[in-house]
């Protein structure tokens, strides 16, 4: 009889011992996998990032070179040709504007803060915002009739088609 209970009592501390290793071991594969995952996330973070912010491009070189990579080539010269002779004109307004953002930035930095002063500047640097939107409007606006049909409805986005043309690039 003695050597039918002895399996009885070890057979807890066996089930016990079996389910703490298989406890530990659950335990390893999710500490690999979170491991694993996080050093992904870090190598792509590496990667993927020089540290250095994206070269600075006036207005309007941004939005024509955005604009231009959906058009065929010579739609693309056309846009660049009508924004060319306005660059003057882009490069006094984005300093004004660089200049009023710099006053709304010293303004917020003062102690105490001046509100009035503070939604002045923020109004003027609203408007020459506005004047830069408006200029790059208007010039759209008179570049559209020189455009290509597929070229019109790519540089609006393709309205009225349901989204943006999907005809390759001529």
């Amino acid at each position: 009889m003695s050597g039918a209970a002895a399996p009885r009592r070890l057979q807890p501390s066996f089930l016990a011992s079996l389910r703490q290793r298989i406890s530990l071991r659950r335990l390893a594969l999710v500490s690999l996998a979170l491991n694993l995952f996080l050093g992904a996330i870090l190598g792509a973070m590496l990667v993927g990032n020089t540290g250095k912010p994206p070269p600075y491009r006036p207005m309007p070189d941004r939005f024509v070179e955005h604009v231009a990579a959906d058009l065929s080539d010579a739609d693309a010269a056309r846009l660049r040709a009508v924004f060319e002779p306005l660059r003057p004109r882009y490069d006094a307004l984005s300093q004004d504007y660089r200049e009023d953002g710099q006053r709304v930035r010293s303004l917020l930095q003062a102690e105490p803060v001046d509100f009035d002063s503070l939604n002045a500047a923020i109004a003027t640097a609203r408007a020459k915002r506005r004047q830069i939107g408006e200029l790059t409007e208007q010039t759209v606006l008179s570049v559209l009739p020189d455009l290509s049909p597929d070229g019109r409805l790519r540089l609006v986005g393709g309205w009225g088609t349901g989204g943006p043309a999907v005809s390759p690039k001529k």
